[in-house]
């Protein structure tokens, strides 16, 4: 084995050696008076006692080896950084190890603020609705004679009162829709279409789960309401709305769900804890990026794509 492939195992042993038991003191340890706050010294690096509390606390272990095992990441690192002085390597390893300290930082910090809020449960639930407040829903199919001028408005409603005449008794969707597109509808455009479940302001509810371009996707207020109020079976007469004039057979009412306060309040802490640390995150970016200048070679987009990427 090669000199830096044999540093590289070694710096890779002392990354997980904090998630092992140690029983022995590192080699060549030796007791001496040190600062105020220091537990140890590695060379030139140390380890303040801070450090040693918290690997203690975190892996279950004594002081004394919580000790021992920073003493042995230090040495490791040392080693780390003897082998690859000099080269592009350390660099690299070191940014990645400080920006994972931070961000574990962002994620302490985030759990220290206690149990989610009521106004943090509150803003997840509005984001969830559909998962945690769904108020009753409505299925429908409907045919919407369509008005995009305003000298089209009374055509269109005579069309739709055809077709309302042409489906009235019909439950069965596909030949709702069969029998309105059979309606003539001169020079208007009809359409006829059946639609997921919506809430009585038009939120549509999807209950497969939303793909992204559906996740706000809302009906008009007064389409929604018009059928809202349709008992299952039943079709309405020409309602308005801002699309034209539209018949509309209520398919299906699905019930509510209403999760109580306690159950998403541990349902959602985990993604409470996730917002606060995103929003922490993206605060001190926005701080250091004002402070900080960011400066980018003009070759970079030449030369990123020679860069081949895998999946």
């Amino acid at each position: 084995m090669t000199r830096p492939w044999a540093a590289l195992c070694c710096a890779a042993a002392g990354a997980l050696s904090c998630s092992t038991s140690v029983d022995d003191a590192p080699p060549g340890a030796q007791q001496v008076r040190l600062p105020q706050g220091i537990a140890a010294k590695v060379g030139a690096e140390e380890i303040a006692l801070d450090t040693v509390t918290r690997i203690a606390r975190a892996q279950g272990v004594t002081p004394r080896a919580a000790r021992d095992l920073a003493a042995r990441d230090a040495a490791f690192a040392l080693g780390a950084r003897t082998v690859f002085a000099g080269g592009a390597l350390i660099p690299v390893v070191e940014r990645a190890a400080f920006a994972r300290a931070l961000l574990e930082s962002i994620k302490a910090e985030a759990i220290a603020q206690g149990p989610a809020s009521d106004a943090e449960i509150s803003e997840l639930t509005a984001l969830r609705w559909q998962d945690f407040d769904r108020p009753e829903t409505v299925r429908t199919t409907h045919a919407v004679a369509v008005v995009s001028k305003p000298e089209e408005d009374a055509a269109a409603r005579a069309i739709a009162q055809r077709v309302y005449e042409a489906v009235r008794g019909v439950t069965d969707p596909a030949e709702f829709i069969r029998l309105a597109k059979e309606v003539p509808h001169e020079g208007v455009e009809l359409r006829a279409e059946r639609l997921p479940p919506m809430t009585r302001d038009g939120r549509a509810y999807f209950p497969e789960g939303a793909r992204a371009e559906q996740a706000d996707q809302r009906f008009d207020k007064d389409f929604a309401e018009a059928g809202y109020r349709l008992t299952v079976g039943q079709i309405s007469e020409p309602a308005k709305s801002v699309f034209g004039y539209h018949v509309i057979l209520c398919e299906a009412r699905l019930p509510e769900k209403r999760v109580p306060l306690a159950e998403r309040r541990t349902l959602l802490a985990d993604e409470v804890r996730k917002g606060r640390a995103e929003r922490s995150k993206q605060e001190l970016l926005k701080r250091l990026s004002s402070s900080l200048p960011i400066v980018i070679t003009r070759s970079v987009d030449d030369l990123t794509t020679r860069v081949r990427v895998t999946e």
